[in-house]
């Protein structure tokens, strides 16, 4: 009679695939994490940076997700232990690794750009302060906040017309308080904000090459158990 030769890591290759996909997880609910947060950030100060900061941040989001549903799929894998669906998966594993390069690599560019691509924004809407209750509002706790004033410096707003949150008011201070260029901070708001900006950008960066780090060993491990997979199927077979 006839007996089939069910070799003995089967199993294993199951439980592996499970692990290293659990890691993989991971790293797609870290990245999901990261860009909301940075998200949220930004449009703290949308009116006043570009688009390339919320483009980075769905980027993030976007890759983050797209791991969640491959991860569902290597789980799929892992119950089945299909060939094919494993390499498939190693496949996608590989297409994700190059959004998580790219991500990296918009993050240190724009750590290093942040100030100066806010600057043109900052100087468009601070000329319509006055007149915008929205840009008012994003200005005045942009300035009162970072302890900053006008773009570069308090010479960006016209001669005699500091806002108040150009200045620092002390507990107790009586109205009427006028802000004079001899009290306003020295601090321009494109270097503060930017600083800001750029640190944001510099987690998402070393946040991106520390998934690269991950994602480099998940993808060895997948390689070497859809190896595994396709030994076991040969196997099955003889």
């Amino acid at each position: 009679m006839f007996k089939m030769r069910v070799p003995k890591l089967l199993k294993s290759v199951r439980y592996s695939l499970a692990a290293v996909n659990s890691v993989f997880l991971l790293t797609g609910v870290l990245l999901l994490i990261l860009g909301v947060a940075t998200l949220l950030t930004f449009n703290n100060y949308s009116l006043l940076v570009t688009y390339t900061f919320f483009t980075l941040s769905n980027f993030v989001i976007a890759t983050g997700v797209i791991i969640l549903f491959v991860a569902a799929l290597g789980y799929y894998g892992a119950v089945s232990e299909q060939f094919l669906f494993i390499v498939g998966y190693v496949v996608l594993l590989f297409v994700i690794l190059v959004f998580e390069i790219a991500i990296t690599t918009l993050g240190f560019n724009l750590q290093n750009d942040a100030s100066r691509i806010i600057r043109r924004p900052m100087t468009q809407t601070l000329q319509l302060y006055g007149n915008r209750s929205e840009i008012n509002i994003t200005w005045d706790n942009l300035q009162s906040g970072f302890q900053c004033c006008g773009v570069v410096s308090i010479s960006d707003w016209p001669t005699g017309r500091l806002p108040v949150s150009c200045c620092h008011i002390d507990y107790g201070t009586i109205s009427p308080f006028e802000c004079t260029s001899s009290k306003a901070y020295t601090v321009g708001c494109a270097a503060a904000l930017g600083e800001y900006l750029s640190y944001h950008a510099y987690v998402i960066g070393v946040t991106g090459a520390f998934v690269i780090c991950l994602q480099l060993l998940v993808l060895a491990a997948g390689c070497w158990l859809a190896y595994r997979s396709r030994f076991e199927e040969v196997e099955l077979e003889s």
